[in-house]
C-alpha cells in the first residue's frame, strides 16, 4: 500500500505533529510495518507557471510573470492555446532530460521549453504540455503548486489488515494510536436529475451478497480530474487516465473500496451476476484473453460477460475518452471464492487483492455515493438513482466478543487502565459495552475481518498502547533460558562473526529449484499457492540461498558470505512430518577482501571447512563430530562430506555440483555447510576442564591403508580403543608415493596423552598405543609402516 503523507494527515484532526521518520515509526510499531518513505518528487526552481500569451504556428510567446518578462518559446504540442496555464523550464532549469540552454529552432531563438508531465517526472503524459487551472498564479515555482515537499509512504501490510488498504483505515488506526480524531471525507448522498436505472439481477447471491448499480450522464468531454486528485493517484503508483475512472481508483485508495465503471452505451438491458458458461470467452483490458466457465464469477450484461467479477473489466464495455454516460458499479464479493478465481487464472489487480483480504460491506452505499458526487463536481454528469441487489443472508455477520482486563494483563504482561481500553477499542472503531469494572460486550467493527476472539481484542489494546512498552520479564520458576533456546542465537551470532551475512527467505520455493534437494514426491506440496515461484515447501536451505547469490552475482557483488537460520519441511507420504531448524551457509568468490598485503584466491572447500570446524568446537562438539563422504544431490563429486553425531546425520559440507551452478548461472566455485541445529542441540557439548599440571606424553603413528579409505574410519578407530588418558588424535600427515604401493596411503596420526592426577609412564602409555594399533588393524585394515 502507498499513498500520499499529506494525505494521511488531512484525515486526522489535529493534524499530527510528527516529524515523517516519527510518523513512520508510529505506523510500524501500531503492525503496519513502513517499508520505504521517499520523496514525493522534484522539480527545478526554475520550473514555473507561465501564460500563453500567443500562439503562430509553433512559436508561442508566454508570460512568466515578472514585469517585462514575456519569452518567446517554440513549442509543437497540440494543445497549446492563447490564455492557458502551463509549465516553463526556463533556461538553466535542470530536467530529467538534461539542462534547459536557449537554442535556434528554425529561425527563432527559443528562450525555454514548455514541458508535458513526463518530461519533468510528474506522469506519463507525453504528447501534450502541463495545462494548469486558469487560478494558478503565474510566475509560482511549479515545486510549490504540486506540492512536492509531500513524502510517499509504502507499507507491507501483513494479509489480515485488508482494512489498511485504504488511507482511511490506516488514518483510524494512526489517530487512535496518537489521541486524534478521524475526519471522514464528507460523503452526503448526490441529489439525482434524471431517471434512468441499470437494472441488475442477482443469480449467485453465495458469492456477491450485495450488489449496486447507478447511471451518470452527459459527462463533460473536455473535463480532466483536478491536480490534486491526479497527484494523489501518481504518489500511490497509480495514474491519471479518465475522470470516471479515476474516480473508482481514488475511492479504492481512499476508503480501500474498488469500484468499477462501464461505458452505459455498451451495455444490452441490464447487469447480471452469474458464473460462466462454458466457453465463453473474455478479452481483459490489459488485452489478455480467457475462458470462462461454472467456477468463474462474472458481471453480464443480456448478452455476454463484461468482466471478472471484482478483478477486471472487458475491453468492449471500459469507458474511453468518447464515453458520456457511464454505470458504476459497487459490490461485495465473497474473499474466497474471488481468491480462488484469482489464483487460479493467475491475475491479481489492485482490485482483487482488497476483496481476498476483506472488503467492509458496510461502505457499499458510501464508496457508490463518494464516486457519484466526484463525478458530478468534476465532470458536471447528471445522476441517477442507486439500484440495490442483494442476498442479506449470505452478507457477514458482525460478531461480539468478550474482552477482560485481566486478561490484557496476563497476555501483555502489564496492566492497562480499564477507561484507555474502552476508549481505544471505541476510537479503532468497536462498540464496547461495559459489563462490569474489567470486562466488555465487543462489538466487531464490519472492517475488520481478522479479530475472531479475545487475543485479538487484546492485541488491539497492546497495539495502541505500545508494543515498544511491553516489560521484559523472566519466566517464574523457569531459571535461566535453555540451551534449545540460547543456541540457536548463539550459532547466529558466531556465523555472523565469521563474517557471513544473514539473509531471511520465504519457505516456499518454485518446483524446478526445490528439485536441487529431492524428487517432488520428497516436497510438500502447496495446494493453493499464492504464485508458481512458491509451489512447495522448502526441505533445505540451500535452495533460498543459492537464488539470493545469484541475484547478488547479477548485480556485480562478486564476493559473498551468506547464511540463513530457519525451519524447512520434510516430507512422508507426501505429508508434512517434520520441521527441524537448520543453520546454513555458503560463500563464493575472493576468499579476502581485495587488498595489497594478500594474494587473490577464490575460496575453496577447506576454507569453508575450517569455518564449521571453528563453529563446531566453539559449540564443543568438534570432538565428537565423524566425517564421511556425501552422495548428495548437491554435492560436488569428491568435494563433499556428511557430518554425524552419535550416528545421526547433523548436517554436510560441500562444493556445490557444477550442474546446479550452471543451472544458477554461477560462473564459480561455490562451497556450503548445512546443519542439523535439532541434532546437534540434544548433545551436551563438551564442559571446562581445568589444565592439567602434569606433562603430555605424545605419540606418533604412521599406518598403511587402503588409498580410499576414510580417514574419519581411522579417527574413529583410534578414539573407540581409547581410554580417558587420550587427549587428542589427529591427521597431520598423509602420503602417496616412492616406497608406497599404488593402492596404499600413510597416515600418521598424533596422539596425546594426559591425566590431571599424575605423571603417566611408559608402560601406560606403550599398552594404549598398542590397544589403538590392534583396533586400526581389526576395523581398518591398518598396518604400521615399516613393519
Amino acid at each position: 500500500m502507498r499513498f500520499s503523507e499529506s494525505w494521511l494527515r488531512s484525515l486526522i484532526s489535529p493534524e499530527p505533529e510528527l516529524t515523517s521518520s516519527q510518523l513512520a515509526d508510529r505506523l510500524t510499531m501500531l503492525g503496519l510495518e513502513v517499508d520505504a518513505v521517499e520523496p514525493a518528487g522534484s522539480v527545478d526552481n526554475r520550473v514555473v507557471v507561465a501564460e500563453v500569451v500567443s500562439v503562430a504556428g509553433k512559436v508561442c510567446v508566454v508570460s512568466a510573470g515578472a514585469k517585462k518578462s514575456e519569452i518567446t518559446v517554440v513549442c509543437g504540442a497540440p494543445n497549446v492555446a492563447v490564455g492557458m496555464k502551463t509549465a516553463l523550464a526556463q533556461v538553466g532549469a535542470e530536467i530529467p532530460g538534461g539542462r534547459i540552454e536557449a537554442r535556434e529552432v528554425q529561425g527563432v531563438v527559443s528562450q525555454g521549453m514548455l514541458v508535458s508531465e513526463s518530461e519533468i517526472g510528474l506522469g506519463d503524459r507525453a504528447h501534450e504540455i502541463i495545462e494548469l487551472d486558469r487560478t494558478t498564479p503565474v510566475g509560482a515555482p511549479l515545486h510549490t503548486v504540486y506540492a512536492l515537499d509531500d513524502r510517499c509512504i509504502s507499507l507491507d501490510l501483513t494479509p489480515d489488515r485488508g482494512d489498511c488498504l485504504g488511507v482511511v483505515g490506516i488514518a483510524r488506526d494512526l489517530a487512535a494510536a496518537i489521541g486524534g480524531e478521524l475526519q471522514l471525507p464528507v460523503v452526503e448522498t448526490p441529489e439525482r436529475s434524471i431517471d434512468d436505472r441499470m437494472p441488475i439481477r442477482l443469480q449467485a447471491g453465495e458469492a456477491c451478497a450485495r450488489f449496486l448499480s447507478a447511471v451518470c450522464r452527459d459527462l463533460n468531454p473536455r473535463a480532466r480530474s483536478p491536480l490534486m486528485l491526479r497527484e494523489r493517484l501518481r504518489r500511490s503508483g497509480l495514474r491519471s487516465i479518465h475522470p470516471a475512472v479515476d474516480i473508482t481508483n481514488y475511492v479504492m485508495l481512499e476508503f480501500g473500496r474498488p469500484l468499477h465503471a462501464f461505458d452505459f452505451a455498451k451495455i444490452e438491458q441490464r447487469l447480471i451476476v452469474r458464473y460462466g458458461r462454458d466457453g465463453e470467452r473474455l478479452v481483459l483490458l490489459d488485452g489478455k484473453e480467457v475462458t470462462l466457465d461454472s467456477g468463474i464469477l462474472a458481471v453480464c450484461d443480456s448478452k455476454r460477460p463484461l468482466s471478472l467479477a471484482g478483478i477486471m473489466g472487458d475491453a468492449v464495455s471500459g469507458v474511453t475518452d468518447a464515453t458520456r454516460d457511464v454505470v458504476f458499479e459497487c459490490a461485495w464479493f465473497n474473499p474466497l471464492m474471488l481468491g480462488r478465481t484469482a489464483r487460479r487464472l493467475g491475475i491479481q489487480t489492485d482490485s482483487s487483492m482488497r476483496f481476498e483480504r476483506g472488503v467492509d460491506p458496510g461502505m457499499i452505499v458510501l464508496g457508490m455515493n463518494r464516486a457519484r458526487s466526484l463525478l458530478a463536481e468534476i465532470s458536471g454528469a447528471r445522476l441517477g438513482p442507486v439500484v440495490t441487489a442483494e442476498s442479506a443472508e449470505h452478507l457477514p455477520r458482525r460478531e461480539t466478543h468478550r474482552l477482560r482486563a485481566s486478561q490484557v494483563t496476563r497476555l501483555t504482561g502489564q496492566e492497562v487502565a480499564p477507561d484507555f481500553i474502552e476508549q481505544g477499542l471505541s476510537r479503532l472503531g468497536f462498540a464496547p459495552d461495559r459489563l462490569d469494572e474489567a470486562s466488555w460486550n465487543v462489538e466487531v467493527p464490519s472492517h475488520r475481518f481478522d479479530i475472531e476472539g479475545e487475543a485479538d481484542l487484546v492485541e488491539e489494546v497492546a497495539r495502541l498502547h505500545g508494543f515498544d512498552d511491553i516489560p521484559e520479564i523472566a519466566c517464574e520458576g523457569l531459571g535461566s533460558p535453555s540451551r534449545v533456546f540460547r543456541m540457536p542465537r548463539q550459532l547466529r551470532e558466531y556465523v555472523a562473526a565469521l563474517g557471513y551475512h544473514e539473509i531471511i527467505s520465504y519457505s516456499f520455493l518454485p518446483a524446478e529449484l526445490a528439485l536441487m534437494v529431492g524428487a517432488r514426491s520428497e516436497h510438500v506440496s502447496l495446494l493453493n499457492p499464492m504464485s508458481s515461484d512458491q509451489a512447495v515447501m522448502r526441505r533445505s536451505l540451500m535452495p533460498g540461498l543459492l537464488r539470493v547469490l545469484a541475484a547478488n552475482l547479477s548485480r556485480q557483488h562478486l564476493r559473498a558470505r551468506l547464511f540463513e537460520l530457519g525451519r524447512v519441511f520434510l516430507a512422508k507420504d507426501a505429508e508434512l512430518d517434520t520441521q527441524p531448524l537448520r543453520l546454513a551457509a555458503l560463500h563464493c568468490g575472493d576468499q579476502w577482501p581485495e587488498s595489497w598485503s594478500q594474494d587473490k584466491r577464490d575460496a575453496d572447500f577447506f576454507d569453508l571447512k575450517g569455518d564449521v570446524e571453528r563453529l563446531l568446537e566453539y559449540c564443543g562438539w568438534w570432538r565428537d563430530i565423524e566425517w564421511q563422504p556425501s552422495t548428495d544431490a548437491l554435492c560436488h563429486p569428491v568435494r563433499g562430506a556428511r557430518l554425524l553425531l552419535d550416528g545421526r546425520y547433523a548436517g554436510m559440507v560441500a562444493e556445490l555440483h557444477p550442474d546446479h551452478r550452471r543451472q544458477l548461472d554461477i560462473d564459480k566455485p561455490v562451497c556450503f555447510f548445512e546443519l542439523d541445529v535439532d541434532v546437534l542441540v540434544r548433545r551436551q557439548p563438551a564442559t571446562f576442564e581445568e589444565p592439567s599440571k602434569f606433562p603430555q606424553v605424545r605419540r606418533d603413528v604412521a599406518v598403511l591403508v587402503r588409498r580410499d579409505l576414510p580417514v574419519s574410519n581411522l579417527l574413529s578407530a583410534v578414539r573407540e580403543a581409547g581410554d580417558e588418558l587420550l587427549r587428542e588424535a589427529d591427521v597431520f600427515d598423509v602420503y602417496q608415493g616412492s616406497g608406497i604401493e599404488n593402492n596404499d596411503k600413510s597416515v600418521a596420526i598424533r596422539l596425546v596423552f594426559q591425566t590431571s592426577e599424575r605423571t603417566l609412564r611408559d608402560e601406560e602409555i606403550t599398552m594404549r598405543v598398542d590397544w589403538i594399533l590392534e583396533s586400526l588393524r581389526r576395523q581398518c585394515n591398518a598396518r604400521l609402516r615399516g613393519v
